[in-house]
C-alpha cells in the first residue's frame, strides 16, 4: 500500500486559482441554501483568506501572514481565527486597515 501525501493549506492554497471558473459539478451546490453554521463560517474564511491575498498581492506573502503573531489581533494567529464568524470579523478589520496603509 503506498502512503498518500499529506497538503498542509498553504500547498493547497498555493495550487489553487481564485479566478478559475466554477466546475458545474459545484454550481449547483453554491446555490444551495446554507444547512448549518460550519457552511456560513466556511464561506467566511474563504472570503478572508481572498481578501488577504487581494490585501498583500500575493498568495504567498498572504499565507505567511495568516500564519504570523499579529499584534493587532492581540497576538492571535488569523489561521486560527478562521473558525469562527467573529474571528473572521476580526481579521477582516485588520485587513481593512492594511489595505487602507495601516500597518499597525
Amino acid at each position: 500500500m503506498t502512503e498518500r501525501k499529506r497538503y498542509n493549506l498553504s500547498e493547497l492554497v498555493a495550487q489553487s486559482d481564485p479566478n478559475a471558473p466554477t466546475p458545474e459539478a459545484f454550481q449547483e451546490w453554491e446555490q444551495a441554501p446554507m444547512a448549518g453554521t460550519e457552511q456560513a463560517i466556511t464561506q467566511h474564511a474563504i472570503d478572508v483568506i481572498t481578501q488577504a491575498i487581494r490585501a498583500w498581492e500575493s498568495r504567498e506573502q498572504a499565507l505567511e501572514w495568516l500564519q504570523r503573531l499579529i499584534p493587532a489581533l492581540d497576538d492571535e494567529r488569523p489561521c486560527d481565527l478562521l473558525g469562527t464568524q467573529e474571528g473572521c470579523r476580526r481579521i477582516a478589520i485588520v485587513l481593512r486597515k492594511i489595505e487602507q496603509g495601516d500597518f499597525s
